[in-house]
């Protein structure tokens, strides 16, 4: 799953249901990072229709495929059943550093899409996840629509100060060249 991005802020997870008695929510993580939800990790709790609710992870253990997670302030199974359905967002910038190369999703959609001679392409506005590698959604300045592959001989730079990715097409991949390259 991938994490989702607002207002500077990443979603996390999503609580589906309580967990026990003592307060606890069982969660899906949206995040590939097993210790995503360390003790102490500010959180803020969005669901339509509700208020936005600041939560701090008081403790954090892996069950299966899910997250249970207990925040301070939530005492009983009647008041972790009140998070069902949320979404848990934490700041952006509260992501753990990755390896050089490697990038979070939200870091990489919304970058100008360029070929290496500098041309405008147009817009990452999504990521596949595949299996294999990931694929890049490119959106042209017209709305037309094509796929990156997520890899080296494809993806020549990612510069996220400049926020910009430099891509290789080839022939084909552009719906506008019309299968020129």
């Amino acid at each position: 799953m991938t994490e989702r991005v607002a207002d500077n802020l990443v979603c996390i997870g999503v609580g589906v249901r309580a967990h026990g008695v003592r307060g606890e929510l069982r969660v899906t993580s949206l995040s590939e990072l097993p210790d995503r939800f360390s003790k102490g990790l500010r959180v803020v709790w969005r669901r339509d229709g509700h208020p936005d609710r600041v939560l701090t992870v008081q403790s954090a253990h892996p069950q299966g495929d899910k997250v249970i997670l207990r925040f301070s302030g939530i005492a009983d199974r009647t008041a972790a059943e009140g998070l069902n359905g949320g979404g848990l967002w934490a700041a952006a910038d509260s992501s753990p550093r990755l390896d050089e190369g490697a990038y979070y999703h939200h870091q990489l959609i919304g970058l100008a899409v360029q070929d290496e001679a500098g041309a405008p392409l147009g817009t990452l506005t999504a990521i596949l996840e595949t299996g294999a590698h990931d694929n890049y959604e490119v959106t042209t300045a017209a709305g037309a629509r094509f796929m990156v592959p997520a890899v080296s001989v494809f993806v020549r730079r990612v510069d996220l100060d400049g926020g910009r990715m430099v891509i290789r097409p080839i022939p084909g991949l552009l719906p506008e060249a019309g299968g020129e390259g």
